[in-house]
């Protein structure tokens, strides 16, 4: 059994730039006259624009800047910050889930619901296809995937029609389909980039040590630089077009640069003390925001993992009562769990040890340390997914310690960017 010490979260809306302030409808009913079937979708006005002024409209390079390493063999999963934006610009979900949670057109740009929401019918855009040129198919989209509450299969003999059947009645388009497990990828023959099905495509003989380069069939180019000098302050002196930072001092330093404006993102990671119930126990832990660099506050909000039932977590055996050093760990590659852990250690007079992400995994699996600091998202299209992904399957005390966002650095009038449901920006459609 999960316990939790978190009150109700509240959703933050983006607010250091303009944006559209103005009411908008929701989407996933089909346009007018279009009855008994799916038609084309209703799209909102975009609350979610970053509006940075005038726009060049002619075929354009953007730069982003990138403060963390990416690995295309992760794709489309990403495991940091860099990676999700990355990703997010190169792959493709049935639909996009925005910065307000409306569903919005991405593979899928048609839909209806049928037997009171239990039964959801999608149809691929025309012209889907992958990097290769092959056409995007309603087998692509449901071979392999599933989840907890929910089945996808195509409409056979229909190649473009794919059905959602859900355990339980949903008014508005299923969250799920928002999520990265769904992204439709196929392998490429290199191995390198996975073939994706996005506006821009990248491959090994496009990426170097240094960047990152993505067309688009339009001529459109993002150049990713990342900061191989180890000081993500040279990127922003050297123009990029966008940087994403959580690090307070970086966003500090972006603000007094001309032409440039920051915005707070919305609060996208939480951070808990993950411990068994013979081990660290429900300690809990006040002004933990002000030992990390990260743009934080106490956690604060609903969570998604309060309630799990049904997920099939706590059901393994109870790790044994720890009996060696208290270990805090800590995913190395994190700096904010990184300062978390040693806060911790500092506390309970324990030891903050790092692991690589993959070992860290494995130990939290294990259980058998004294506590472990997990970055969790603050919202998440499939729950039980990302609860099998990132919380133990045995009976775990999970105390949130900190909420975190992210901050965007953009330069003015180059590019229109967006933020979806889970803070990640990219360039809007």
């Amino acid at each position: 059994m999960y316990r939790y010490f978190m009150p109700a979260r509240r959703i933050l809306l983006i607010g250091c730039l303009s944006v559209a302030g103005c009411a908008h409808p929701r989407v996933g009913a089909p346009a007018p006259g279009a009855p008994g079937g799916p038609g084309p979708v209703e799209v909102p006005e975009d609350k979610c624009l970053l509006s940075t002024g005038s726009v060049a409209t002619h075929t354009v390079t953007v730069t982003i800047g990138l403060t963390e390493a990416v690995d295309p063999r992760h794709a489309p999963r990403a495991r940091n910050d860099a990676e999700r934006i990355v990703f997010r610009h190169l792959y493709e979900t049935p639909v996009r889930i925005d910065c307000d949670g409306h569903a919005l057109p991405e593979l899928f740009d048609q839909w209806t619901k049928d037997d009171g929401g239990k039964r959801w019918t999608f149809r691929l855009r025309d012209g889907a296809q992958f990097w290769d040129g092959a056409p995007v198919t309603a087998q692509d989209v449901v071979f392999g995937k599933g989840g907890f509450g929910y089945t996808l299969s195509a409409l056979p003999p229909d190649s473009r029609a794919v059905t959602v059947t859900l355990a339980k009645g949903n008014d508005d388009v299923p969250a799920m389909l928002g999520d990265r497990s769904l992204t439709v990828i196929k392998s490429a023959p290199d191995t390198s980039w996975p073939i994706g099905t996005g506006r821009f495509w990248a491959t090994s003989g496009t990426t170097t040590a240094q960047e990152i380069r993505a067309h688009s069939p339009q001529g459109d180019t993002i150049v990713f630089k990342f900061a191989t000098s180890g000081d993500a302050r040279d990127l922003l002196d050297a123009g990029v077009d966008l940087l994403v930072t959580r690090d307070r001092a970086l966003r500090d330093y972006g603000a007094t640069l001309p032409n440039r404006t920051v915005v707070q993102l919305p609060w996208d990671r939480t951070y808990v003390y993950v411990t068994a119930a013979a081990g660290g126990g429900d300690t809990r832990f006040d002004g933990l925001e002000q030992s990390v660099r990260a743009d934080a506050r106490r956690a604060e909000g609903t969570s998604w993992w309060r309630d799990l039932k049904g997920c099939g977590l706590g059901q393994d055996s109870v790790p044994a009562a720890v009996t060696g050093p208290h270990r805090i760990l800590y995913t190395r590659s994190d700096p904010t769990a990184r300062e978390l852990a040693g806060r911790l250690a500092a506390l309970t007079h324990g030891v903050a040890t790092s692991r690589a992400a993959d070992d860290f995994r494995d130990a939290l699996a294990a259980g058998k340390d004294w506590g472990y600091v997990v970055a969790l998202p603050s919202v998440t299209a499939d729950v039980c997914r990302s609860a099998r992904e990132l919380l133990p399957a045995w009976p775990a005390i999970v105390t949130p310690l900190v909420d975190t966002r992210p901050t965007a650095i953009v330069r003015r009038g180059v590019a229109r960017w967006t933020v979806d449901q889970d803070g990640t920006v990219h360039l809007a459609p």
